[in-house]
């Protein structure tokens, strides 16, 4: 890997950060006006700039909570059907035509987690779905950071006895073999992105 100084890091950090910033500022427009149309263009154009190679895992994270922020104010607005007139399920199905994989991938995270509340399809399947398509993104330090979204997202929808999400003992293996399997997957582009680093 090629040794990249800090001025530059710092210079593709900071046109990353104005870059999110610039596209959260119209999709915060699209949200107070309640265009979805517009609210997926921007969330999508904004999620691109994760799609860089130039940072450093520490540069990147600095990057990657600038748009986890703009994430979750994307999420109420997914929540409340009353602003936007899509069914989730619906919506879960219109962001998968996002163009490039990686803003595709945070957006169908961030409408899983409202479907998953929504109780509209079973839990154990859209988890399943969605830790089979973060498969998409190899690049380890994306991937890696995507998975941990994911982990973010489902933290609170696992089934499990006693939950919101209430299973039976075969569902909470479901919700174990879902936790392992993420995580597993992170195993693998961590240690990758180790072996880039060295």
């Amino acid at each position: 890997m090629l040794l990249i100084g800090a001025e530059d890091e710092e210079k593709w950090l900071a046109e990353g950060i104005a870059g999110i910033q610039h596209n959260a500022f119209y999709l915060h427009r699209a949200l107070d006006s309640n265009n979805l149309r517009d609210a997926l263009k921007y969330s999508a154009q904004m999620l691109s700039e994760l799609r860089t190679s130039k940072l450093s895992p520490q540069k990147y994270y600095e990057l990657y909570m600038r748009a986890f922020d703009e994430l979750r104010i994307l999420e109420m607005f997914f929540k409340d059907e009353s602003k936007h007139g899509v069914s989730v399920v619906d919506l879960y199905e219109l962001v998968q035509h996002a163009g490039n994989i990686l803003p595709r991938l945070y957006l169908l995270c961030t409408v899983g987690s409202v479907y998953i509340k929504s109780k509209e399809a079973p839990a154990k399947e859209l988890l399943q779905d969605l830790v089979e398509m973060c498969h998409g993104v190899q690049h380890p330090i994306r991937g890696l950071f995507l998975r941990s979204y994911l982990a973010q997202i489902s933290r609170d929808k696992l089934l499990d006895i006693g939950s919101d999400y209430e299973g039976d003992a075969d569902t909470v293996m479901d919700a174990v073999e879902f936790i392992l399997e993420n995580f597993t997957e992170m195993n693998k582009l961590w240690v990758r992105m180790q072996l880039e680093v060295c």
